[in-house]
């Protein structure tokens, strides 16, 4: 579903990033669907603007990198201020609280594909479609609508954030083989997909990696809910999104991944197996109702979703897990209730 504050946001946001020096950026630890975004949205930018740049601040993850290495890829970082800033991928505040405040002018611009968090709130003008496999797949749409001709690192790039962000097109729609086949016209499809499993490979290997997956298999709390799944929560200090998906491919459905890195604020990722979703579970909602109750920030997907939480926040692991057990029950029960399934 499509949010936005604009009744036409392509010629608004070309309005807007026609004139000053624009920033770009993206969340916290950028994946390759934000790195993707962003520079397919530098090269919009530069359509009509020639003072544009990439902040790089937030960070980029290492499958980002490796991608970008193997694709000769460079960002046109940036080196002073800018007056607006576009933000591509981020959906909370606590993602971005670094770079947010720095336009001059305080112009925020949104782009994304998750459940709106805070940070739409604070934008003078916002574009968020849920439905959307990935960011990519929305700004390879305005590419195409405004005849933009991507080249061909851009365009593998663009073809690896999509693949990555939709779990290899499990999470596709039309539009999303629509942005494939515009990108394809200009890049090359079988080597995004070698690149893929390039790196796909090196983090089955990475030792720093392996050793984190079975840390975090170690110190799993197991339970069950909802009559037949199987809800786990663990801690670990780094690629906590990782640990995440290998407690779901080890047969967990409901799992909750503690980062919890002294020099960092703590985060929650959560991920959901497909017997999960079809109880009616919904982890963006998790994830919402966590960064309430914990004084953070929570969103992403119904099977897959990130808290931020305050540097101030304390979670005790075992009274955590107690209640996020009670608090998955009582979502199976209203959704058993809803569709007339409760038992008596």
């Amino acid at each position: 579903m499509i949010k936005t504050n604009s009744q036409n946001f392509l010629l608004d946001f070309i309005q807007e990033i026609s004139n000053d020096k624009i920033g770009i950026s993206f969340h916290s630890n950028a994946d390759i669907d934000a790195i993707a975004s962003s520079l397919i949205t530098y090269q919009i930018c530069k359509k009509y603007n020639s003072n544009c740049c990439i902040d790089i601040k937030p960070g980029i993850a290492k499958e980002s990198k490796l991608a970008l290495k193997e694709l000769n890829i460079d960002i046109n970082e940036c080196n002073s201020d800018y007056d607006k800033l576009i933000i591509l991928d981020a959906a909370g505040l606590e993602q971005v609280l670094d770079i947010v405040s720095k336009p001059k002018k305080g112009i925020l611009i949104l782009i994304d594909h998750h459940s709106e968090g805070q940070l739409y709130k604070n934008s003078k003008l916002h574009y968020i479609d849920d439905e959307a496999s990935s960011t990519t797949e929305l700004v390879v749409t305005f590419s195409k609508e405004l005849n933009l001709p991507l080249d061909e690192k851009i365009s593998n790039l663009a073809i690896l954030g999509i693949i990555f962000d939709s779990n290899k097109l499990e999470r596709a729609r039309k539009n999303t083989f629509d942005s494939l086949a515009f990108l394809t016209e200009h890049g090359n499809y079988k080597k995004s997909i070698f690149i893929y499993h390039n790196i796909i490979k090196y983090f089955e290997e990475d030792l720093s990696i392996r050793i984190a997956k079975l840390k975090g298999l170690s110190r799993l709390l197991i339970g069950k809910v909802c009559k037949d799944l199987i809800i786990a929560l663990t801690e670990i200090g780094s690629y906590e999104s990782l640990v995440s998906n290998s407690v779901i491919q080890s047969g967990a459905d409901v799992v909750f991944v503690i980062k919890n890195k002294e020099s960092e604020n703590n985060r929650i990722s959560i991920r959901l197996s497909d017997r999960a979703l079809l109880k009616g579970l919904d982890a963006s909602y998790i994830a919402k109702l966590l960064g309430e109750k914990f004084h953070g920030e929570g969103g992403g997907h119904k099977g897959a979703s990130i808290v931020s939480l305050q540097e101030s926040e304390n979670i005790e692991k075992e009274k955590f897990f107690s209640y996020l057990v009670n608090l998955i029950n009582s979502m199976c029960n209203k959704s058993e209730i809803k569709n007339g399934n409760k038992e008596i």
